[in-house]
């Protein structure tokens, strides 16, 4: 059965590994997204470039979901890594929170910022709700699960118009809220997909991790995109 994966990234340099690979490529841009189809197998890929950002993330999803009815959305791309995940691990998110949505207590003039008086919600007519975290397809988890070694984490994405390099911010989100790693999208394509009821995989590898002082390094973006090419032939 000829199936139509949507294949979401935030940047061309992450898309191109994939798009190197397909063939009868076609170029379907649109409203600033590039959009390219392609043949894997017997599936459609739509390989769909947004920008970094989640409003990049959450217009472009939006757009696929309405004009295209794909049977399932796919993020990956490089994050960066939170505690003792070292770079170059690759990550299946089993699940993503959003670690900007934050709302921090009332305190006097002078009294500074601080974590202690922060608490991560979910905006809506009652401001006192709990994050609300994006769960990815038991199915498609599954199918990447069946392809990965022992090496590989299962892990939470954190997620955020951010890019954290505090060292308590980064340990706080790591020990409180288990998130392995941080993006800038991957939380708006969940919340879209779920809103549309279509299912929903990320996969990422580490570039860099500020609490082990490992630099950046693009380089994972070999390992990650054999990885995706594999999870991709096989949903």
């Amino acid at each position: 059965m000829n199936k139509t994966i949507a294949v979401v990234c935030a940047m061309k340099s992450e898309a191109q590994p994939l798009l190197d690979r397909l063939s009868d490529l076609k170029e379907e841009s649109c409203h600033n997204f590039e959009i390219y189809r392609g043949t894997l197998g017997e599936s459609t890929l739509l390989v769909c470039v947004s920008g970094v950002g989640m409003v990049n993330m959450s217009a472009l999803v939006t757009y696929i979901s309405v004009k295209y009815l794909p049977d399932c959305f796919f993020n990956y791309g490089i994050i960066g890594g939170y505690g003792d995940i070292h770079k170059g691990s690759l990550i299946i998110v089993k699940d993503c929170i959003n670690i900007n949505s934050t709302m921090f207590e009332a305190a006097p003039e002078g009294a500074g910022t601080s974590l202690s008086r922060a608490k991560l919600v979910t905006f809506s007519e009652s401001i006192d709700n709990g994050p609300i975290i994006y769960e990815s397809d038991e199915k498609l988890i599954s199918v990447a699960s069946s392809i990965v070694d022992k090496n590989i984490i299962c892990g939470r994405l954190g997620s955020g118009d951010m890019w954290n390099k505090e060292y308590d911010k980064i340990m706080l989100f790591y020990n409180e809220f288990n998130v392995c790693g941080e993006d800038m999208e991957g939380y708006a394509m969940y919340q879209v997909a779920d809103k549309f009821s279509i299912p929903a995989l990320s996969v990422k590898g580490v570039s860099n991790n500020e609490i082990l002082m490992e630099k950046y390094d693009y380089s994972v973006m070999d390992k990650l995109s054999d990885f995706v090419y594999s999870i991709l032939k096989n949903i």
